[in-house]
């Protein structure tokens, strides 16, 4: 009898071992699914806010000021001594004009911030544009980030 005690514990002292390995894998597995979903969620949405740049310095690229378009001597392609095509004015008017005129171009960020001028002599017109985004799936290993994660994104726009 002893001996078929002692067989009965060893057969069943691994009972259960594999089940507390499986759930510790499972939950392993899906802390990663979050990560790597709030990740790449977070790439689309910088992805998303570059685009946003990009159409923005190409819409203030075109604010030519009328004074500086029709000056004596503009056109003549001597950038020495031909005026400013683009103020900061004229491209912080565009870039607010522009998202007046589209209101769905930031509705998905809460937090959104921009800043427009012109570089280079009035060559250039320079946007960056700032938003907070969320993590899709929020878990105890991205709880640090539940306000929010900044992006940004810099475009330039040549006038000329």
């Amino acid at each position: 009898m002893t001996a078929r005690l002692r067989s009965a514990l060893r057969r069943g002292g691994d009972d259960g071992q594999i089940m507390l390995l499986t759930i510790g894998f499972v939950v392993v597995a899906l802390l990663l699914i979050s990560v790597v979903a709030s990740a790449a969620g977070v790439h689309l949405e910088r992805k998303r806010l570059l685009a946003l740049a990009d159409v923005m310095a190409l819409e203030t690229a075109d604010a030519v000021d009328d004074d500086a378009y029709f000056a004596p001597g503009a056109g003549r392609g001597d950038p020495e001594t031909e005026p400013a095509a683009i103020s900061t004015a004229s491209v912080r008017a565009a870039a607010a004009e522009y998202l007046v005129d589209n209101p769905g171009a930031t509705e998905r960020w809460r937090e959104f911030g921009y800043t427009a001028s012109a570089t280079d002599g009035g060559a250039t017109a320079h946007v960056e544009l700032a938003a907070v985004v969320r993590p899709a799936i929020i878990s105890w290993v991205l709880a640090p980030w539940s306000d929010g994660i900044t992006i940004t994104a810099v475009s330039d726009a040549s006038a000329r």
